[in-house]
């Protein structure tokens, strides 16, 4: 149960918006839940309105931490950054110059786009990646777990750099083949 919680609470915001907004529309539109929730037609309408405006703090949220991301890249990474099958992204760090932020890897999956389970390739990005300041983490399919054979299957990382709580995202939507490599970064 604690890891439960644990993970609901280290979900980024942006998804606790929608998931809210989520939550706050299936209440308007179910009304009485089990005979617990009984808001009533003013109470539905409120629901949906409420759920609606959350979801679309959330998206808005979503476009501004993406540009942002962005935009705290110096330029020459911007135009170093890896062609089409690989992914960078450079998080601005708080610490010094001197001592770089290590990656902690939060989650790794593979399939995610075929109803794949979350996290499910966590435990080799992890013991690839953390520990390492950046990391080009070779997707090795045959390494992996094929959660929908006859898919073509993406693969997406979060992580952490050093002690912030900011989460990093790279992904790759579509898998070419061998040498496909995902690129976490927390260098300065």
């Amino acid at each position: 149960m604690q890891d439960v919680i644990l993970k609901l609470v280290d979900v980024p915001m942006v998804r606790m918006f929608v998931l809210a907004g989520i939550i706050f529309l299936m209440i308007a539109v179910l009304g009485k839940i089990e005979g617990k929730i009984d808001p009533g037609n003013i109470g539905r309408i409120g629901a949906a309105v409420l759920g609606a405006v959350l979801i679309l703090i959330g998206i808005i949220l979503q476009f501004g931490e993406t540009h942002d991301v962005y935009s705290r890249l110096p330029p020459n990474v911007v135009s170093n950054l890896p062609a089409q099958n690989m992914a960078a992204v450079a998080p601005a760090s708080t610490a010094s110059i001197t001592e770089p932020s290590l990656i902690k890897v939060v989650s790794g999956t593979y399939g995610r786009n075929c109803n794949a389970n979350a996290g499910n390739a966590t435990a080799q990005l992890s013991r690839a990646c953390d520990g390492h300041s950046y990391c080009d983490f070779t997707i090795d399919t045959s390494a992996l777990e094929d959660p929908a054979p006859n898919c073509s299957k993406d693969f997406s990382a979060e992580w952490k750099c050093g002690n912030g709580n900011a989460v990093y995202s790279a992904a790759l939507s579509g898998l070419a083949g061998k040498n496909d490599k995902l690129r976490l970064n927390c260098a300065n």
